[in-house]
This record gives structure tokens, sequence and C-alpha cells, in this order.
């Protein structure tokens, strides 16, 4: 699918009328959404379990925007892969509560995605929505939205690394050209060009590919900034504020019932973003969504050092991506450990791989103590979100992001600005909804 041309306006239309807003969860997905909404004109209220935004898988990510590395991780072959993780035989991958009936639910879904045909179409889908969302974000940028010297934000690019004897996928390299992405193989001295940081790693690249319209940023500091902006427009976000249910009359949602709070929140429409919360919140209302949390790590160094990575990058032999977030501040990020956050051993070994291998690209790390981070991504079978209208007729979903909400979050916001105001999105949401997993 073509990226949406952002520069084109829309057809005039009528003003939709201002509508009061719930949105559930303030990570950067449920921010940003907020933000899209104000920006409407919607009067829009956040409610967040968490003493402040962006507390959890929006915390400390790796910070890529990043289409070009956005293809479902159930592909051919990924159920030798995740029987081996059974028993820590797959490198980088492992699973952290193995005979967890949530588990091999998850886990039966994601090996019916895995054929060949599947993972295009969720790949394909994956890809739309990505791109999408990265020129809703940047734009916004160039315009009057948040500005990258906020957030460390960068749109210079994105290397995706091979060592010795692997190579590109042809399939990838095709599906993000007929998606009108600009995307260029390079080999060792292309990558020294593009990134000259790399001269110096001891660790070798032999090819890559560049996808210079992928872009950086700390997405932690992007939610803190947008959320000021959303107050200055008038959003009310409330903290220590978890939703107990909510309530259903008829096939609309009635109201939003706090936990620690008498009587009940009326709106008229709710906005589900509440990441791994949201399956929880949904079930009894007859959403039986599989988002199951997949561990990350990621090691952030305030360095000091004279030096800044000109693009981000991705090591896919190693499973580690790192960015740059404006100079004095760069950070790791990989693994994937299927199920809630796992032994103390475990967790050491990450970091203590994470480690070498940042001092290996950048020496300049060696004296330097990076602060740790484990986190959880909110991720579906699929890889995909889940985005779109429900079964009830003022409530929107925008949930399940896995490991890509950061890249996902500027398209999903204007998409759900879209449906509030009863417009079709720019994009086809029918790979996202909410009963595809029936």
């Amino acid at each position: 699918m073509k990226r949406a041309d952002l520069s084109a306006a829309r057809p005039a239309e009528a003003a939709p009328a201002a509508q009061h807003v719930i949105v559930i969860g303030a990570g950067v997905v449920g921010v940003s959404t907020a933000l899209a909404l104000a920006e409407a004109g919607h009067r829009v209220e956040v409610y967040e379990a968490a003493s402040e935004a962006a507390q959890g898988a929006s915390f400390a990510n790796a910070g890529l925007i990043s289409p070009g590395h956005c293809f479902s991780w159930a592909e051919p072959g990924a159920l030798g892969v995740f029987v081996k993780s059974l028993f820590g035989k797959a490198d980088g991958l492992g699973v952290t509560r193995p005979m967890s009936p949530s588990l091999w639910r998850w886990g039966w879904q994601f090996w019916r995605h895995s054929s060949a045909a599947q993972w295009e179409r969720d790949s394909r889908a994956a890809l739309a929505l990505s791109a999408y969302s990265r020129d809703v974000h940047f734009a916004a940028a160039r315009g009057n939205g948040v500005a990258p010297a906020l957030y460390g934000g960068a749109a210079r690019g994105i290397l995706y690394l091979y060592q010795q004897g692997q190579s590109p996928r042809a399939i990838e390299k095709d599906m993000l050209a007929s998606a009108g992405e600009p995307v260029r193989q390079v080999d060792a001295a292309g990558l020294a060009q593009i990134e000259p940081l790399l001269q110096q790693a001891g660790q070798r690249f032999e090819q890559g590919v560049y996808c210079p319209n992928d872009g950086t940023g700390n997405a932690r500091e992007y939610t803190a900034a947008a959320l000021q902006r959303a107050q200055a427009l008038g959003v009310h976000f409330h903290f220590n504020a978890p939703v107990q249910r909510l309530l259903v009359k008829g096939d609309r949602i009635a109201g939003v019932e706090l936990q620690h709070s008498v009587g009940v929140v009326k709106a008229d429409t709710v906005v589900m973003a509440a990441g791994l919360a949201s399956a929880s919140l949904l079930k009894p209302l007859g959403y039986d969504l599989p988002i199951y949390p997949v561990t990350g790590y990621s090691i952030t160094f305030h360095h000091g050092e004279d030096f800044e990575p000109a693009v981000g990058a991705v090591s896919l032999a190693d499973k580690i991506a790192w960015a740059g977030f404006g100079r004095g501040v760069v950070r790791f990020t990989g693994f994937a450990d299927i199920g809630p956050r796992g032994s103390e051993a475990l967790g050491e070994k990450r970091f203590a791989a994470l480690e070498s291998f940042a001092r290996r690209i950048y020496p300049q790390l060696t004296h330097c103590r990076p602060q740790r981070w484990i986190g959880q991504r909110p991720m579906t079978p699929d890889g995909i979100p889940v985005l779109g209208a429900s079964r009830h007729a003022n409530l929107l979903l925008n949930c399940g992001h896995g490991a890509m909400g950061w890249t996902m979050a500027g398209g999903c916001a204007q998409i759900v600005c879209d449906l509030v105001a009863g417009r079709a999105p720019a994009i086809d949401c029918a790979p996202y909804r909410w009963n595809r997993f029936s």
C-alpha cells in the first residue's frame, strides 16, 4: 500500500460536533491520542493507573520510529524458534512462564499467523500503519506539533545491519519498495559513510539496508512534551486513577467506573489505549484479545563524551537496536522474553550482553555506567495493534502495539480522531479489527 499523501488537503467538510472523550491510558499512544483529539476541538480526559505518564512500555524503549523494521514476528519457521526458546536454546529469545495457559493460547494464534501468506498480509498491514504514522508524526513536527528538540528526535534514517554470511531478504526490500519507502542496500564502505562511528567499532558488519525516512527519538520525553501541549489545550489528566470497569447499556459504554472513586464518569466516546491492561478491562465486555507481555531490556548511557550517532541502527543477528537522543545520550535495547518479567538471573544475563555489545560499538562507553530498564511490550500474535471500532457504538480501540507503539502512535491517534469525527481514515482499518482472532 502506498503512503498517504499528507500534503493534500482533505475535502472541505462541515466541522464535527465537539465531543467529550475519555482516553484510558497515558503511554505514548494514549497521550498522542488525547493531544490529537484536543487539537480537533474535543473535550478530553485521560485516566491512568500510574502516577505519571509513560511508565510502561513507553518509558525507555528503543526510540526507533521504524517502518523499515515493522515486519511481523510470526514468520515461517517461527514455531521452531518458539519451541527452542522454551528450552533456552534461542539466542535473544526466551519464555518466562512456559506453563501459562495464556502463553499457549497466544502461541497457538502466533503459529496460525506464521504461514508465508499470512506473514506477508500481516507485515503489509504493519508497514502501511507504520509508514502512515511516521509521516503523521514528522509532518506534525514540521507544523505546530511537538518540536523534535524536546525529545531528542531526528528523521535521518535507520540502518539495518547484517554480519558476515547474512543478507537482507528480498521480500522485505520488495515490500518496502512497493509501499513507496525509499530503501538502499549498502556494503561495509557505504555503512561507514552513513554512520562514520561504525569505523571505530569492535563489531563488524558486512552490509546493511538504509531506510532514510525512518527516525529516532525518546518516546518518554515526547510523551511528556505532548502531555504539556495537551494540557494547554484543556486536556485533564488523572493519575493514580485505575479504571475498575466499563459500564455497558445496550450497545454503548454508559460510563467508566474508577477503583478509588465513588461514582461513574460519563462521556460521549471512550478510547481504550491502556497497553497490557486493555485486555483485562475489555474481557468482561466480551472482547477476548490475545495481548500478551513480551519483555524487553534497555540500557541508557548519559555519557558526556563528544560523539553522537548519525542514525539509529539495528543489528539483526544480535537482536539489538540503538539510537542517540541528542549529544550525550545513547540507548541500546534488545531481546524478547515472552511473558512477564523473568528471574533476576535472566535480567543480569540480558543486561551483561547489552553492555558488552554497547561497548563494542562505542569504545568511548567503556567506563560509563548505564541506567537499566526492563519493560513489557503489549504484543498481539500477529504483531499489529487492535485499532478502530468495536462492537460498542461509542468505544474505540487503540491497543496491543507490541514493539511498535512509538512508531505507530501518531497515525493511530489520527485514525481515532477520524473515527470520532465520522470520517473514513486515510488507511483501511480492516486488518486491525478487534475480532480477527476469533
